[in-house]
């Protein structure tokens, strides 16, 4: 017979929690993994990551700008990039950036498919602007 093979993605739990049983530090598996990392990579700006000056999606930087159409294209088009770059078991098929101006909050939503997998999963972020 046909035997598919799916591959197992396993990332560090960055809240450094500890499996109650091994005492070891946790770990995250296939979509919570690549959902851990499309959040970083939103989360983090250009210049954050040592060595790496091009990682991140730049969102934070751009809290204070004006919330203007084009900004929010250039936003979507900067997320969809780093993801794109830095992290290849996601395909992204949708980059949502809702700026809710009277509430000084951002959200970004990428909806995207892991690797090997049909079924689409989202990563939403919401950001604050701190007045």
């Amino acid at each position: 017979g046909i035997h598919t093979f799916m591959a197992r993605f396993v990332d560090l739990d960055l809240d450094f929690t500890l499996n109650p049983i091994t005492k070891d530090i946790s770990f995250k598996f296939n979509e919570e993994a690549v959902k851990r990392s499309v959040r970083n990579i939103i989360l983090t700006n250009t210049g954050e990551k040592p060595y790496v000056p091009e990682f991140g999606g730049n969102v934070k930087a751009t809290l204070f700008e004006n919330f203007t159409p084009v900004n929010v294209v250039t936003l979507r088009g900067q997320i969809e990039t780093a993801i794109r770059n830095f992290e290849p078991r996601a395909k992204v098929l949708k980059i949502v950036v809702d700026p809710d101006v009277d509430e000084n909050v951002l959200s970004v939503s990428v909806v995207f498919r892991v690797l090997n997998s049909p079924d689409p999963v989202t990563v939403t972020v919401p950001l604050e602007r701190i007045r």
